[in-house]
């Protein structure tokens, strides 16, 4: 075992704080301090207009209308009231959809005009199946955004994330990940020796009313970094991991820097303090020379200036998207067994008769799948327009759907979520059934399963890890057993 480096001590890993103490990069001006200052200046008058855009949907559109030119003009610091406001309404508009972000992104289409698009945050949205498809089978541009809006680099994402680069690059580097870590002749002949590993973690008896939310989030946590690097977390370095979950850090992960500012980037130390425990796991793990000979792997235009860079960069693949997605479709399995949901309201869903473990049990895989379809644990994900495009939209106090030009660059928003409810496509969509003749065609791991990464370049590279995790723990329910 390694041990954990001082914050400023360096080796040939790197230095923990130089590489975590870095300013901040491509800040708009909106959202400079300047800004802020004038939002606290001005409070009263901001939280009646947050108030008011998040009550009146003709309000709403009225302030998105100026955010749309606002982001075509760069995002002007004449106009960062607009954001002041707008950006505080998204946040007040999602606690109302009950935390529900597959309810947020329906309301808010709704909103403006009920379209196949939609602007939110700094981008065009849209949702038809066949839309999202092609998207996703595209060769996407991509930039530091998350949720449609431009994110916080370095301090809450590193600027070189898999989620956030594209062309050769982003071949490459995701290269090494697959070739190394994800793909299943790396962490197949593990699966074995799963369940002992987990065992201690169960509760006992394990039934759907024993098994918690924080108990599953360590299970998936341990399951994930046992597989992916033959290592067992001690019980602090589980709920580490398991709290780039949603249960943990994962919805700090969309504040723009504006609300980050506002809250005197104190959500952003404590994603900071995230990403240095997880590197300190790396290390006393005795992980460390594991990412050097990644890095040394890479094409020297593409190798990162440290092993501690490339490390923290696949740290959010791992855990974020491995870690947290698959917690969320765990969870989410569990719940469909109650007959719950996590993200969607569960009064939506149209449950089939009889008994939801034995349904279960016909097809563990199925089940899994169509609990991914309804729940999904990546709603949606963001590319870029890589020219000019024209799309509809209501942005109007009381008119109808208008044409909008958006410049190249322009960030894009596919909804998966909502693409996998496309009448379309599905045949009573919102019904829970496993057996349903396309299943392997939702668009739940960025990609349709029946097409994988053939079809789809972006695909989840660690979608079987992530079932086999979902379906190792539920196969300690006494009701599945």
């Amino acid at each position: 075992m390694g041990a954990s480096v001082a914050p400023g001590e360096a080796d040939s890993f790197g230095n923990v704080e130089r590489y975590f103490s870095r300013g901040p990069v491509d800040v708009p001006p909106d959202a400079m301090w300047i800004s802020v200052i004038g939002f606290y200046l001005t409070l009263p008058l901001n939280i009646f207009m947050i108030i008011l855009g998040t009550c009146s949907d003709a309000v709403f559109r009225w302030i998105v209308s100026i955010a749309v030119a606002s982001t075509q003009w760069g995002r002007p610091l004449c106009l960062a009231p607009i954001w002041w406001w707008y950006q505080p309404i998204g946040a007040a508009r999602l606690i109302c959809a009950n935390k529900s972000r597959f309810t947020l992104f329906s309301e808010s289409r709704k909103a403006m005009g009920g379209g196949d698009w939609w602007w939110h945050g700094q981008g065009a949205w849209n949702c038809p199946y066949e839309q999202v498809r092609a998207t996703m089978a595209s060769d996407q541009k991509r930039s530091p955004a998350f949720g449609a809006i431009k994110t916080c680099v370095p301090e809450l994402f590193p600027a070189k994330n898999l989620l956030f680069i594209d062309g050769e690059e982003w071949r490459n580097v995701r290269g090494v990940l697959e070739t190394n870590l994800t793909d299943e002749a790396s962490w197949g002949p593990r699966v074995a020796q799963l369940k002992a590993v987990l065992a201690p973690l169960a509760p006992l008896p394990c039934t759907l009313d024993t098994l918690t939310k924080p108990t599953t989030d360590k299970m998936v946590a341990t399951a994930v970094w046992f597989l992916l690097f033959g290592v067992t977390l001690s019980d602090a370095q589980a709920k580490t991991a398991a709290s780039w979950g949603a249960s943990g850090l994962a919805g700090v992960f969309v504040f723009p820097r504006l609300i980050q500012r506002i809250a005197f980037n104190l959500l952003l130390k404590k994603v900071r303090k995230l990403r240095v425990d997880t590197v300190n796991i790396v290390r006393a793990q005795g992980l460390a020379p594991l990412f050097e000979q990644l890095n040394a792997q890479l094409p020297p235009a593409y190798r990162r200036e440290s092993a501690l860079a490339l490390c923290d960069e696949y740290m959010y693949a791992v855990n974020f998207a491995g870690v947290g997605g698959t917690q969320h479709g765990c969870w989410g399995t569990l719940q469909f067994l109650r007959r719950s949901t996590v993200d969607v309201p569960a009064k939506d869903i149209v449950y089939p008769e009889g008994s939801m473990a034995e349904l279960y049990k016909a097809s563990p895989r199925a089940f899994i799948t169509e609990a991914v379809r309804l729940d999904a644990p990546v709603t949606s994900a963001t590319c870029a327009f890589r020219e000019e495009q024209t799309v509809d939209f209501n942005s109007s106090c009381c008119g109808k759907s208008s044409s909008h030009a958006l410049m190249a660059g322009t960030l894009h928003q596919y909804v998966l979520s909502i693409a996998n409810r496309d009448p379309a496509k599905f045949t009573a969509p919102n019904a829970f059934d496993p057996s349903r003749a396309n299943l392997d065609d939702m668009v739940g791991w960025n990609g349709a399963i029946s097409g994988g990464s053939k079809q789809y370049p972006r695909f989840c590279p660690g979608q079987k890890l992530s079932v086999t995790v979902i379906e190792t723990i539920c196969s300690f329910l006494d009701e599945v057993a």
